[in-house]
């Protein structure tokens, strides 16, 4: 069985979407546990009008990303895990795909996706090839972890008891806490394989963390981090000397950062022409 791992917060706006693209799978063996971290606004009454017995919902109270997280492995019973934002959306066939390649690539402790992202009101156009190899072929994403965060987090596909091992997320993070799980892995001696075409969707808009306040210090975080995966995955000075181009790319402002993102988006595989 697959543990999908939903957290909410204020996500009135977007989680029936997220949760009708669970719904939706080829696969139906699977749970969605829905952890809902104080939401003020219509978010759990939403939820509670769905009529299925795989969703469970988890009123936890304003406990923070992280706990919610956590909360939630621990109330899974799935073979798998599976995450997903709510405000996101995956393809129908994310889970049927995602299982497969982990069947098939013992190796690997964890299956993502390629980046793929479409903005607010948008409804992203999933391609049209490439799912069936999606599932015979993984690139490992050690190199790429060294110089960004390549990985929706959405798109993560891991074994429970991989989850248990490593500890699940690091609770003392307020942010790029999936950023910081993938490095674990490493460091622990697994490894992370991401697909070749997309499964799951990333949805762009105003009221992410990113976007708000305090985005000095999540620029730093990041810079930290990124220096950690260097040198725990074997990083050289090309890495290091790269450090000050992607601080300086974090810093541009907003409006800047999502002209560049448009740009690397609609040359990838599903994007909107």
């Amino acid at each position: 069985m697959i543990s999908v791992l939903m957290t909410s917060y204020n996500a009135q706006d977007y989680i029936v979407d997220a949760v009708k693209s669970i719904l939706a799978q080829t696969d139906p063996d699977f749970e969605c546990i829905i952890i809902d971290d104080g939401s003020t606004d219509d978010t759990i009454r939403i939820v509670k009008q769905f009529c299925d017995s795989r969703i469970r919902l988890i009123e936890a109270g304003r406990i923070g990303l992280a706990r919610a997280l956590n909360l939630g492995v621990r109330e899974s019973r799935g073979e798998f895990i599976a995450r997903h934002d709510a405000d996101d959306l995956s393809h129908p066939r994310r889970f049927e795909i995602q299982k497969a390649a982990m069947r098939r690539f013992p190796g690997y402790s964890a299956v993502v996706s390629p980046l793929y992202a479409f903005y607010a009101e948008d409804v992203p156009h999933w391609p049209g090839f490439g799912l069936e190899k999606a599932r015979t072929s993984l690139n490992d994403v050690r190199k790429k972890l060294m110089l960004f965060n390549p990985v929706v987090h959405t798109s993560l596909f891991v074994r429970r008891d991989v989850m248990e091992k490593i500890r699940g997320y690091d609770e003392s993070r307020a942010s790029q806490l999936d950023w910081d799980l993938y490095v674990r892995l490493y460091e622990n001696g697994l490894r992370l394989g991401s697909l070749k075409a997309p499964v799951a969707a990333k949805r762009i808009h105003a009221r992410q963390f990113f976007e708000r306040g305090a985005r000095l210090r999540y620029v730093f975080d990041g810079v930290v981090l990124q220096r950690r995966a260097i040198r725990a995955l074997g990083g050289g000075l090309v890495y290091h000397a790269l450090l000050p181009l992607w601080f300086a790319y974090r810093m541009l402002p907003h409006k800047v950062r999502m002209w560049v993102k448009r740009g690397y988006f609609s040359r990838r595989p599903g994007a909107r022409e």
